[in-house]
């Protein structure tokens, strides 16, 4: 039996100080039927360097003086690769080389489907980077539910997945949009291309150290996502119509805070309440033992509603991905899953909110520091 090419094609812009040992990793990796392609925007000397390093192991490096942009270079060089599966790595992300042959288990994966998502760790190197990885639990289980429930994806992560050559020939590659992994996805989902997202193997991704740094890359990921329901809305109206038991429920996973936000904006005061608060006005003029607990009720009645409403989110979110973490075997702490939820769930979805504002009312105002 012929054994099928994996083409491994890696964008970088200027350097990454994982890109050396995620070569080496794939060197290493005793799958013989590959090829892997480098190619740099801007690259600086610790990536001439490097180039240098492995000059010598078969690693094909490209090299571009000016940002060309990610989409723009992996069309490119898909065109120039043999592989019968193209296999799209970050340049800041690791492999776990425990186990067999991670290109392996791709191709092997890829005979189910033809387009794979691989599972996404984070590399927990700092406090943000630990916030960040629950949202990468949701991003995963998403994928999971939608692999399993139907077989096609709406989104996919693109810091690793993998497509069938033919597939995204005919696809007609990339697009140059902010999102191109976002778009990828819907396009092979009104394509009917069968997805799978392969939960036992994973890469470990660079995630932002500091929430200054994690801003700027959720107000690009934000104005990305905002154009790319726009363009979509018509595919994806449909999509939520037909599969509303698998969108919903990934919705609510991809944004915690949302269940919160549409519960006060739209849920009108409890009626038990307000008959509890008329019921102890009346009691209180005939016993004014009552007094105090109906003014104490008088201005903590909204507070207690709220504190109900968040404290019973937050429970059930904590169990929810407590279990996630479990089944797919990654790292859960509750504190930093608290943070999560408080701090950086919310603002993630106000910068959607407020990115779907923009790109509908001024979209030619929105500038952003990509290349696409």
């Amino acid at each position: 039996m012929t054994r099928e090419k994996i083409s491994v094609l890696i964008p970088v812009h200027r350097e990454s100080d994982l890109l050396e040992p995620l070569i080496e990793s794939l060197l290493r990796d005793p799958y013989g039927e590959k090829e892997i392609f480098v190619i740099i925007d801007e690259p600086t000397q610790r990536s001439l360097d490097a180039a240098k390093r492995f000059s010598d192991k078969n690693v094909h490096f490209i090299f571009n003086g000016v940002r060309k942009g990610k989409a723009n270079v992996l069309n490119e060089v898909a065109k120039r690769s043999r592989g019968d599966i193209l296999l799209f790595l970050d340049s800041d992300v690791s492999i776990d080389g425990d186990g067999e042959s991670f290109l392996e288990s791709i191709v092997r994966e890829m005979r189910n489907a033809e387009i794979l998502e691989v599972k996404k760790g984070v590399i927990r190197d700092s406090f943000v980077a630990k916030i960040v990885s629950y949202d990468y639990l949701s991003f995963n289980l998403t994928s999971l539910f939608f692999s399993r429930s139907i077989g096609k994806c709406l989104g996919i992560n693109g810091a690793a997945f993998a497509i069938k050559r033919d597939v995204f020939e005919e696809l007609g590659g990339f697009r140059r949009v902010i999102c191109e992994d976002l778009d990828m996805a819907v396009r092979s989902f009104t394509n009917g291309a069968r997805f799978r997202f392969a939960e036992n193997l994973i890469v470990y991704t660079r995630a932002p150290s500091s929430l200054r740094e994690w801003f700027n890359q959720r107000k690009r990921w934000g104005i990305g996502a905002a154009f790319w329901f726009k363009e979509n809305f018509k595919i994806l109206k449909e999509a939520v119509y037909k599969y509303p038991k698998v969108i919903i429920p990934s919705l609510l996973l991809i944004f915690p805070a949302l269940p919160v936000m549409l519960t006060n904006l739209f849920m009108p005061d409890d009626l038990s309440f307000k008959m509890l608060y008329l019921s102890l006005i009346l009691m209180s003029s005939k016993a004014n033992i009552l007094l105090p607990p109906t003014a104490l009720t008088s201005t903590t009645f909204s507070l207690l509603k709220n504190f109900l409403i968040v404290l019973g989110s937050l429970a059930t979110y904590l169990l929810t991905f407590y279990l996630i973490a479990r089944k797919l075997r990654l790292h859960f702490n509750p504190l930093e899953f608290i943070a999560f939820y408080f701090i950086t769930a919310p603002l993630w979805l106000l910068i959607v909110i407020a990115s779907l504002i923009r790109v509908y009312i001024k979209p030619d105002g929105i500038k952003i520091d990509w290349k696409v």
